[in-house]
């Protein structure tokens, strides 16, 4: 049984931030939390192998490499240079040190692209093609749904399948295509 998490991170503790956990093909937690601790003890409760951000885990002038290699790929991402990401990124990069100090690994990952990359329309014909069950909860939130997919691409990285975009100041994690193709 592997854990993993996902994790739609907002710039500021008093906007919802969505988190996920999975274990294989269940759902362990699905919601949303507001502070840094909340979110960070949530997650270490779990003990998750490794937890997937949807935030840019470095900083930048403007855009990085990777970032100008994902929109050449077709993917919105922003740049975190901008000045209101910038504190996303601190958000995330403190984040990101507390559960490394943890031993919790920590990727870099964008649920819009993701979702794209895999191929599949919307959140449902994911969960039905990774045979993803909830079970307990019928309509997420945007946040949970982000975070949904962020914990799935941490699953796909675990399994050695995960679609990498790597450059030399960063490396983002997507899904596989599972949609309209195989695995």
């Amino acid at each position: 049984m592997v854990i993993v998490a996902g994790l739609d991170l907002a710039a500021y503790q008093h906007h919802p931030s969505g988190v996920a956990v999975l274990s294989d093909n269940s759902v362990l937690f699905i919601g949303v939390k507001h502070s840094d601790p909340e979110i960070i003890g949530l997650i270490k409760s779990y003990k998750p192998r490794i937890v997937a951000i949807d935030s840019p885990l470095s900083h930048a002038l403007t855009y990085r490499e990777v970032d100008i290699l994902m929109k050449r790929r077709g993917y919105p991402v922003l740049p975190p240079g901008w000045k209101t990401m910038k504190p996303l990124v601190d958000r995330a990069i403190r984040i990101k040190e507390i559960l490394e100090g943890n031993s919790i690994v920590v990727i870099e990952t964008h649920p819009k692209s993701a979702l794209k990359s895999s191929g599949c329309k919307n959140i449902d014909e994911l969960l039905k093609n990774t045979n993803i069950m909830i079970g307990f909860k019928k309509k997420l939130t945007r946040d949970e749904a982000d975070a949904l997919i962020a914990a799935i691409v941490a699953r796909f990285y675990v399994e050695g399948r995960a679609y990498v975009v790597s450059a030399r100041d960063g490396i983002i994690y997507l899904m596989p295509r599972i949609c309209g193709g195989r695995l």
